[in-house]
């Protein structure tokens, strides 16, 4: 399985890349011919680098193929063709307008906790709530520490003592950042998978066990007899248009009972 992960820059070339991802997606060449409206022989041509793709084609089969930005754009330079996609960064002035979307819906889940990241789970923005729930079961010094919403919560100064049930949480989230990285081929996921999978405390499979009184995944963190029971819910931006906006992230934990609702208080 460990062999699904490469790196777009590995690739040798757009045939390559093509092969790769349609694979990844379970596409056999038929399909996906018939869905850029292309012969199966001329799509086999393109795989096989006998063909040089159009610019309209290399956009419609990376479309089809569901990649990534970062990904098409590395697919457009592989088949000789200028990026599409730029990479703003986060912090910079043509992402001001993003940043004071994010600022308002964070103020407005408070006062419960709510965070910011990016695709690699880098922390960007927080709100009082987040780092009030830190602050009280992880310390002020985890909190100026961690910048990683995956890492703080694996860390045993970080969040990991107090989460109940932590070997089924350990392993959802380990699971899901393995479906992440296999379909997002994102560099700096890989990364963090690497590193979170030598802190796992379990060895092998075991049975999820998981709350039947709740719908979703529940996240309980307790200390001193103090417990917030919380369910999340990730938020992405709709019909970005560069790099760095399609991949954030919005996470927002939701009480999930009266005594933790009663931890969080409404300011007046």
């Amino acid at each position: 399985m460990q062999n699904l992960v490469k790196t777009v820059k590995n690739q040798e070339s757009i045939g390559d890349m093509l092969r790769y991802w349609r694979q990844l997606r379970r596409k056999s060449q038929m399909e996906l011919a018939l869905d850029v409206d292309i012969s199966s022989r001329h799509l086999s041509f393109v795989e096989t680098g006998k063909s040089r793709p159009s610019h309209h084609l290399v956009s419609k089969l990376a479309q089809a193929l569901q990649m990534p930005f970062r990904h098409r754009n590395a697919f457009l330079i592989a088949a000789g063709y200028a990026p599409e996609f730029e990479e703003e960064p986060f912090d910079g002035p043509g992402m001001e307008v993003v940043r004071e979307a994010l600022r308002r819906m964070l103020k407005q889940h408070a006062p419960y906790p709510a965070f910011v990241v990016n695709t690699g789970y880098r922390i960007l923005m927080t709100n009082a709530g987040y780092d009030r729930m830190i602050a009280f079961y992880a310390g002020d010094k985890a909190l100026g520490k961690y910048d990683n919403a995956i890492r703080i919560l694996f860390a045993e100064d970080g969040l990991r003592p107090f989460v109940k049930g932590w070997p089924t949480i350990e392993q959802f989230l380990l699971a899901r950042l393995w479906e992440e990285v296999v379909s997002t081929q994102n560099k700096e996921l890989m990364m963090l998978y690497r590193d979170i999978e030598q802190l796992k405390s379990s060895d092998g499979s075991m049975a999820m066990e998981i709350d039947s009184s709740l719908p979703v995944m529940s996240l309980t963190l307790e200390k001193g007899g103090r417990a917030a029971r919380f369910f999340t819910t990730i938020t992405t931006l709709g019909t970005p248009l560069d790099l760095t906006t399609q991949e954030l992230r919005i996470e927002l934990l939701f009480p999930s009972d009266e005594a933790t609702k009663k931890m969080f208080p409404l300011e007046a």
